[in-house]
């Protein structure tokens, strides 16, 4: 979803359902530069993240699919595909040290499975605690999430599947 103010800063939540990462609700924000689609996007995630592709600021490191950036064969979709893939075995499995911003992520990844996936989980339970899902960080982000009581809940969902 574009923010307030600007088409050229997007922003996005991933829902991890399976791995390292199930139960993971990550938000990040996408910037398109201005000479899109001649130079990528920039992707940062807004959640604290602890991942290979992923610096402590927050940057994804894209080079590992993007080596060099083909305008006119990379577009966005190609970008957010990725970003939905980094959670999944397969693409961790394939990492290469040179294309990872957290050097002792990959390692745990390669060498300590078990301490990995515990720090990957800690991590997918962080970004459910309601001060991360619930914070509304940037402002100019239009994707926000609420507290939603079990009352509510049943006559939404009653709603919903409700004989027509």
């Amino acid at each position: 979803m574009p923010s307030s103010d600007s088409l050229n800063v997007l922003y996005g939540v991933l829902f991890v359902h399976k791995g390292h990462y199930r139960s993971g609700v990550f938000k990040f924000r996408i910037f398109v530069p201005d000479t899109y689609p001649d130079h990528p996007p920039a992707v940062t995630f807004l959640t604290d993240m602890f991942h290979p592709l992923v610096d402590a600021q927050g940057n994804v490191s894209l080079s590992q699919q993007f080596p060099s950036w083909r305008p006119h064969q990379d577009y966005l979709y190609h970008v957010l595909h990725y970003i939905k893939n980094m959670f999944k075995k397969v693409v961790l499995e394939k990492l290469m040290d040179k294309h990872c911003y957290n050097k002792e992520a990959y390692r745990l990844f390669r060498t300590e499975t078990a301490v990995f996936t515990k720090l990957a989980q800690q991590c997918a339970q962080l970004s459910i605690t309601e001060s991360y899902l619930f914070d509304h960080f940037p402002g100019n982000n239009m994707i926000r999430f609420s507290p939603l009581s079990e009352a509510k809940y049943e006559e939404l969902r009653g709603t919903i599947f409700s004989p027509q």
